[in-house]
């Protein structure tokens, strides 16, 4: 079995969809996995030819070849709009995608959405950026208590589900929109109020549930499959963990720490890291962003037809690259983040219920610009670090040259860059 990453190396809206949909074509018996966020994605797919253009935000990107995809229990479905996408993609592709979700996966309701948006009104300048969608307020939610797995909607009546809604709302959700300060002025009081809106959102659930098939995603479960692709949301600068940038950053891990801690609860090691990024940097929302500058002074890079302007993101903003060496340190800032994870997580593989043992001898060789850390350890999924691979999209756009702070770079220049720190660099032609 070979499990690989697809990861995005800045603020996402790199072409992570793109990069999916190419792996999941060409490799046999492929499982796309989604494991952070929710329904914030944006991943655009387009067909080589230029025959139809689809926007995945829940299903994976490679679905359209009838590859089916697996939320991991770390994901956190949206169901009230997952109904719509499923629609929208078998209008486009006349077949329905194959969905499966593990039994407990997190549901985000249409108040932890509500609460959201309520919460961005209520920052006015402030705004964090946010998409939107919940996702930090569905974390915040189950941490205080009031979580709602995915089979425990499934087996629930329409009647027992309204009135779990209403329980959580009376005993949480007032005192959260006080915390996040929303008032009775604020838009989105009114329908935090409205028992009508928890009435829609039981029925359109209940109903969309029924799109995925429950499983228990073992070991023997994913053998049935020849090739694991990771499917993440986001970017690495947006880490729920990378302080530099907060506030403004989302709320779940976007790089390999969920894959290695899915895949290592089950015995297995993720084999290879692919991180992937435009030749420029493109952020969308508010936050820091290094040598910003506007589209035009990026010489062929042109309108981005998935990240329109909108009330939550605001405008696509645009950057060039800072640096060789910033370049590649979130690659390898998370690549080493693999030997805080053999440390410190006790991980309980589903075959076993016993802790696995870690003893690690670990080795250091330095380099120019980073310390690269190679690490050997007894535990089953962080026995090996994953290969590296940097995959460099629309290329086409910058005449195969890469936008950086201090003059363009050809992309044969970044290839030998990379292969004296141990990463592969990719071209998008070479995956056309």
């Amino acid at each position: 079995m070979r499990t690989i990453a697809v990861i995005g190396k800045n603020f996402g809206d790199e072409g992570k969809g793109f990069a999916c949909s190419r792996l999941a074509s060409s490799l046999k018996k492929s499982l796309i996995i989604k494991h952070n966020g929710g329904g914030q994605a944006g991943h655009t797919v387009e067909d080589p030819e230029g025959k139809w253009r689809f926007i995945h935000h829940q299903i994976g990107a490679g679905a359209e070849y009838h590859v089916p995809t697996l939320f991991a229990d770390s994901f956190m479905p949206d169901l009230f709009q997952l109904g719509k996408e499923v629609k929208a993609f078998t209008e486009r592709f006349g077949f329905q995608p194959i969905l499966y979700s593990e039994k407990n996966a997190r549901v985000t309701t249409i108040d932890d959405v509500l609460l959201n948006m309520g919460a961005e009104v209520a920052r006015g300048k402030n705004r964090h950026g946010s998409c939107g969608m919940g996702i930090e307020e569905c974390v915040q939610r189950n941490a205080a208590g009031y979580g709602i797995t995915l089979e425990e909607l499934a087996t629930m009546t329409k009647q027992d589900l309204l009135h779990r809604l209403k329980q959580i709302r009376k005993e949480y959700t007032g005192r959260r929109a006080k915390i996040l300060g929303i008032y009775p002025l604020n838009p989105y009081y009114e329908m935090l109020n409205n028992e009508t809106v928890l009435e829609n959102f039981v029925e359109e659930v209940k109903e969309n549930v029924k799109i995925l098939t429950l499983v228990d995603a073992d070991r023997k479960w994913l053998e049935e499959f020849q090739h694991l692709i990771f499917e993440t949301g986001q970017g690495l600068l947006l880490d729920q963990d990378y302080e530099v940038y907060a506030p403004h950053l989302t709320s779940s891990k976007t790089g390999i720490h969920n894959p290695a801690i899915f895949l290592a609860k089950r015995g297995l090691s993720l084999e290879e890291a692919i991180y992937v990024t435009r030749p420029y940097v493109t952020r969308h929302g508010n936050g820091p962003l290094s040598c910003e500058v506007d589209r035009s002074e990026l010489p062929g890079v042109g309108e981005d037809l998935t990240n329109q302007p909108n009330e939550w993101q605001g405008i696509l903003r645009y950057a060039r690259h800072k640096s060789l060496k910033d370049f590649f340190e979130p690659v390898l800032r998370d690549r080493d983040s693999l030997n805080d994870l053999d440390r410190k997580e006790q991980i309980k593989t589903k075959e076993s219920p016993e802790t696995i043992e870690t003893t690690d001898a670990v080795e250091t060789t330095e380099t120019t610009e980073h310390i690269v850390v190679t690490m050997r350890s007894t535990r089953p999924g962080f026995s090996k670090l994953p290969k590296l691979f940097i995959f460099i999209t629309q290329l086409s756009e910058t005449g195969n040259q890469l936008y950086f702070d201090k003059g363009n770079i050809p992309f044969e220049s970044l290839q030998k860059a990379g292969e004296e720190l141990g990463i592969q660099c990719i071209s998008d032609t070479e995956w056309r």
